[in-house]
């Protein structure tokens, strides 16, 4: 897919120096940018997710929500208590 990306005149200038100081193609320098910027978005929405998850954890443990097992039971309960061989 194609796409069309429209620049102010001193943005357009700052891009064609960057271009011509690293002897490369506006193009690229562009197309690097863009990817730096989506996946730096996609880091942050994976932090903020990060940060809704510990929120609602925090919330059901304040209601009381979660309880805890001892390890014994949930090997027992997962089958990881049979001695090797069976």
């Amino acid at each position: 897919m194609a796409m069309t990306l429209r620049l102010s005149e001193a943005d357009d200038r700052l891009l064609s120096d960057r271009a011509r100081t690293e002897n490369r193609s506006k193009q690229e320098i562009a197309r690097e940018a863009i990817r730096a910027y989506l996946n730096d978005h996609d880091r942050r929405v994976e932090d903020l997710e990060d940060d809704l998850a510990i929120a609602r954890y925090s919330l059901r443990r304040e209601l009381g929500e979660v309880s805890y097992t001892p390890h014994a039971e949930a090997r027992r309960a997962l089958g990881l208590d049979r001695p090797l061989g069976e």
